[in-house]
């Protein structure tokens, strides 16, 4: 929201409550069985059964953080944003969990972060769960993952996992048992008032250089320039595609200094910390199976963050607008098309990719998403698609009641990005909100 307005408080009761709550309707969080892949999918009136699941002590299953379209856990199917999370590898540094707790509880009496809702201690490590009140539209998933990626930063000397921002990703369920040590997962409250994103925002480096505010006491957690925020969309999702082109190949980078120049480059532009971009680049080289020298990885780390805030510094000159300008030396954001040329990323490795994706990928999704969405319209009988319309209108009449209670002051666009849908939209529901009352 573009104001900090008067909103209603939300409180954390029950280790579920960050998942599932009254407050948290929209979409279905997922539970993966590492053991098996299964997958399976629970929206609010299924609470009973996933606390029923927590308590049954299996091995090695996990929960979404944040809700999707039931059947699908990918980022496209992505219905709510409800927590961020930060995975705490301490035993990687030989730090046991209650070390990371203790250090982790003087980090928030210093103010280096907040305070989380919920310490989770997955057995040999800590996950840390920030709950978003109310939950977030998905069109800010890239401020989550904006927040998330600093928020590792800011925890990188306790193991904090640099891969672990995708929205789509899963924490261990609490009460659930690490088979790795036998041990139980253990969920501890530690803040039982929930978070808006723009609390977490304000931990953070700005997206971008400070303005001067019309009001006083007025907190902006959206750039007002759409060129910034899509800039940081497509990062965040390029992060996460060299991330997982790293697993998809088991470490075997052929062209790692490569490989490394690009992420240190996407996510310079993200941190706007040369320590910190270093740090995650020598996590990146850690999980190659022939990692480069550190030296070499600090040299390179460090050119890309150097040519990410040059370019940066012309971006935001430039009214964070993208320039052509010949031979000007600023080295912009690689192509999508040079980065698959240059890791010789294969068509079967594109298609498990976000955006480092090829035209003919692109097409075929589309054509793919066109497909599914006339073949689930045709086999819908008219009787039951109008059922259907009615649930999602009043799931927004319900969104928007919330909304207005917690920013009665909000205005009508604040309220669009708010839902994720068109102005016009909200004055039509508003209409009809009037007329049921």
């Amino acid at each position: 929201m573009a104001e900090a307005l008067q909103k209603n408080e939300t409180y954390i009761e029950i280790w579920h409550n960050p998942y599932l709550s009254d407050t948290k309707k929209t979409g279905f969080v997922c539970m993966l069985y590492m053991k098996n892949k299964k997958q399976r999918f629970f929206g609010l009136n299924d609470l009973p059964q996933l606390v029923k699941e927590a308590h049954r002590k299996k091995q090695d299953v996990y929960i979404s953080l944040n809700a999707f379209e039931h059947g699908s856990r990918t980022a496209a199917a992505l219905k709510q944003i409800r927590n961020i999370g930060v995975d705490l590898d301490c035993y990687k540094l030989n730090i046991s969990a209650q070390e990371a707790i203790n250090i982790l509880k003087q980090y928030v009496i210093d103010g280096k972060i907040p305070n989380p809702n919920v310490v989770i201690q997955s057995g040999r490590g800590v996950q840390l769960l920030y709950s978003i009140s109310g939950g977030a539209s998905p069109k800010m998933a890239f401020l989550a993952q904006y927040i998330t990626t600093q928020y590792i930063a800011a925890m990188k000397d306790l193991g904090a996992d640099t891969a672990a921002t995708d929205v789509s990703r899963v924490f261990r369920l609490p009460y659930s048992i690490n088979s790795r040590n036998g041990e139980q997962v253990k969920p501890y409250i530690w803040r039982a008032l929930e978070y808006d994103l723009e609390e977490l925002y304000s931990y953070c480096v700005p997206l971008e250089k400070k303005r001067k505010s019309k009001k006083t006491g007025t907190i902006e957690i959206l750039p007002a320039q759409r060129g910034l925020k899509n800039l940081y969309s497509l990062n965040a999702a390029r992060k996460d595609d060299l991330n997982r082109l790293v697993q998809l190949r088991n470490g075997d980078i052929e062209k790692r200094n490569v490989m490394i120049y690009i992420y240190s480059y996407t996510v310079a532009l993200t941190l706007k910390n040369k320590e910190q971009t270093l740090h995650f680049a020598r996590q990146l080289n850690d999980q190659f199976v022939d990692p480069d020298k550190i030296s070499e990885v600090i040299r390179t780390a460090g050119r890309a963050y150097d040519d990410a805030m040059q370019f940066f510094d012309e971006f935001a000159k430039n009214g964070y607008k993208m320039w052509y300008k010949a031979n000007d030396g600023i080295k912009r954001p690689m192509k999508t098309e040079t980065i698959i040329e240059v890791l010789e990323i294969t068509r079967d490795e594109i298609r498990d990719m976000k955006t480092v994706i090829d035209p003919t990928e692109k097409r075929e999704r589309n054509t793919k998403r066109k497909r599914e969405l006339r073949r689930e319209q045709g086999m819908k009988e008219r009787s039951e698609y109008l059922a259907e319309m009615k649930d999602q209108t009043e799931d927004k009449f319900w969104q928007l009641q919330k909304a207005l209670e917690r920013y009665p002051n909000a205005k009508q666009k604040d309220l669009a990005e708010y839902l994720g849908v068109d102005r016009s939209y909200i004055s039509k529901l508003k209409k009809q909100l009037k007329e049921k009352m």
